[in-house]
């Protein structure tokens, strides 16, 4: 008995706010004193005089209370109230309660909640209530194992109309303000819109409105309360007995289970007793199912709808705060100005590039450098195979000599048809070896100026052919840098010739480089799923550590906007589209 009058305890406190300290005291037939069997908080210390109070209100069997006056732990005051109670079972006792709000603790609901929820101490015996815990257990179970919410709602709902005997269990949620029937037992479907379905789910809210287990007919003893929806249910559809208990959510109700028995049947109290467990444990069950399957678009309405009503109710001051803050912020944003920058990837090119190329068809013979070497004006960067030109070369030599010594023989005889024939002779061979000699030349890959060689790796190539015109480095000067931007098409709108801006390079993060653009191109370029726009700008400040191909993110100040504008304007941008290629 001590353990279940202590569990019973336990739950009555947390259904009650702003208890402090409860008791309850027993006394078996025969007995002469009263003991404490219970207590809440349960590592608390016995209060002696609320035990003293409960014990005296068992002996006479009138409810006592008694008032505090505010203080700075209670500034609503606080009182002690006992209710005694005797059980079919002989045994008679008493609960005390302290409570911190005085008016509270002088309603007479609570007083007949507490006297009719006493019944459940025992387990008594009628066939109308089963085994407590066993049959909590099997409904908790039969929840739990349907995956729809649904489903569940009327599995429960027929499990409990079989238990305890009812004509009809029906399980309802809050939606858009009131409360919509989603379940009724032994129906796998039902009309919302029937005169049924409609008195039921204004019982449901006639019992959430008042916050309140509300029975029809009210037992005897009980506080009157408004119970018009049930009296029409009772009328219209021939119910004996309508018992509807609201279904507490985290901070507010969100539903109720109403149970109807025939005309019929009396019930008791202990399946009242039953009834309110039941709700109180497969109530949060069935609300998680029911947020489950509820659509995002529902669960954000709902959330939206719960934080107003916080934000419109007393308390909440955090969340009031944050609010308040956020929109201050927005005020801010709105009306400060900034400085609007657009983004965009670029890449440092050499304002001059020269191409170094094969100058006539032959083999790689030397590389003597490579991508990324400074180089100097004249410096050998490679060279072709010249062997079968130098021999060529010398062949036209030695045939010039043989004509020269020709000639001067023509000349000594006085040959003046052979002095002309060989003077021909001597200036194609001199020809000749011009020719050769320019090919010469050109097997020498000289650079043309002082710069850095931005393409060109001739060393893994050694010994391959190459075809006079093919491309063998890229040589671009130290100084004179550009800068080549991708401007995204949504930002090319705002960007102006002359406008300033900055480069941070992956090369050199921790610097930033001032430019102003300087030419901005009318075609865009399709790369990589987007429109760009090639924009050109030049470096204000050339740095000696630049060298062309790096590449980085630059900066362009297009302007002063307001700050809201600055960070949404993208976003509203996308919108005004989506809505002009849907509109009609």
């Amino acid at each position: 008995m001590h353990a279940t009058a202590q569990a019973w305890l336990a739950r009555q406190c947390e259904s009650i706010p702003g208890t402090s300290r409860a008791v309850v005291v027993l006394r078996a037939t025969g007995a002469e004193a009263f003991v404490v069997a219970a207590r809440w908080p349960e590592d608390a210390a016995p209060s002696t005089e609320l035990a003293a109070a409960a014990g005296q209100a068992a002996r006479r069997g009138e409810v006592g209370r008694r008032s505090e006056p505010p203080d700075d732990a209670s500034p609503l005051g606080a009182s002690r109230i006992a209710v005694p109670f005797e059980l079919a079972s002989g045994v008679s006792g008493a609960v005390g309660i302290e409570i911190r709000d005085a008016k509270a603790a002088g309603s007479e609901e609570l007083m007949r909640r507490l006297a009719a929820a006493a019944g459940s101490l025992e387990e008594p015996a009628s066939s109308a209530a089963p085994d407590r815990l066993a049959a909590l257990l099997a409904l908790v179970g039969i929840a739990l194992g349907r995956p729809r919410f649904r489903d569940a709602a009327t599995a429960v709902a027929t499990e409990l109309a079989t238990l305890l005997r009812c004509e009809r269990v029906s399980v309802g949620f809050e939606q858009r303000g009131n409360t919509g029937v989603d379940a009724l037992s032994h129906s796998a479907s039902f009309d919302p819109r029937s005169a049924l379905v409609r008195d039921i789910a204004a019982a449901m809210d006639e019992a959430r409105d008042q916050d309140l287990c509300l029975v029809y007919p009210a037992r005897a003893g009980g506080a009157a309360r408004v119970a018009r929806a049930h009296e029409g249910l009772a009328r219209d559809h021939g119910a004996g007995i309508i018992c509807t208990v609201p279904i507490a959510g985290q901070e507010r109700l969100v539903g109720a289970l109403t149970f109807e028995w025939s005309a019929a049947d009396t019930g008791d109290a202990a399946a009242l007793a039953f009834a309110e467990d039941a709700t109180a444990v497969l109530g949060p069950i069935l609300e998680l199912k029911r947020r489950g399957d509820t659509r995002a678009l529902e669960r954000a309405r709902e959330f939206a709808r719960t934080q107003w009503k916080n934000l419109r109710g007393a308390g909440h001051h955090q969340l009031k705060g944050t609010v308040g803050a956020a929109l201050l912020l927005l005020l801010l944003l709105a009306f400060v100005p900034g400085t609007h920058r657009v983004a965009a990837d670029a890449a440092l090119e050499g304002r001059v590039q020269r191409a170094i190329v094969a100058g006539l068809d032959g083999y790689i013979a030397q590389a003597d450098a490579r991508a990324g070497d400074v180089v100097r004006k004249g410096q050998v960067l490679g060279r072709l195979d010249e062997r079968d030109l130098a021999l060529e070369h010398r062949k036209w030599v030695g045939r010039r000599e043989q004509l020269r010594g020709e000639y001067r023989e023509a000349m000594a005889g006085h040959d003046r048809i052979r002095l002309n024939i060989l003077s021909a002779r001597l200036a194609q061979a001199g020809a000749q070896i011009e020719l050769l000699e320019g090919h010469l030349a050109r097997t020498r890959l000289v650079a043309p100026f002082d710069g850095v060689i931005v393409s060109g790796d001739l060393s893994q190539s050694l010994g391959s052919p190459v075809e006079k015109g093919a491309l063998l480095f890229q040589v671009a000067p130290l100084e004179g840098y550009r800068i080549i931007l991708k401007v995204d098409e949504r930002d090319i709108a705002g960007l102006e010739v002359g406008q300033p801006g900055r480069l941070a390079l992956s090369a050199l993060p921790g610097r930033s480089l001032p430019f102003t653009l300087e030419r901005i191109t009318p075609v865009s370029v399709a790369e990589e799923g987007r429109n760009y726009f090639r924009v050109e700008a030049r470096l204000d400040e050339p740095a000696d550590s630049l060298r062309p191909g790096m590449e980085g993110v630059a900066k362009i100040e297009a302007g002063r906007r307001r700050l809201l504008w600055i960070w949404t304007h993208r976003m509203v941008d996308w919108l005004r589209l989506v809505v002009w290629s849907w509109w009609p």
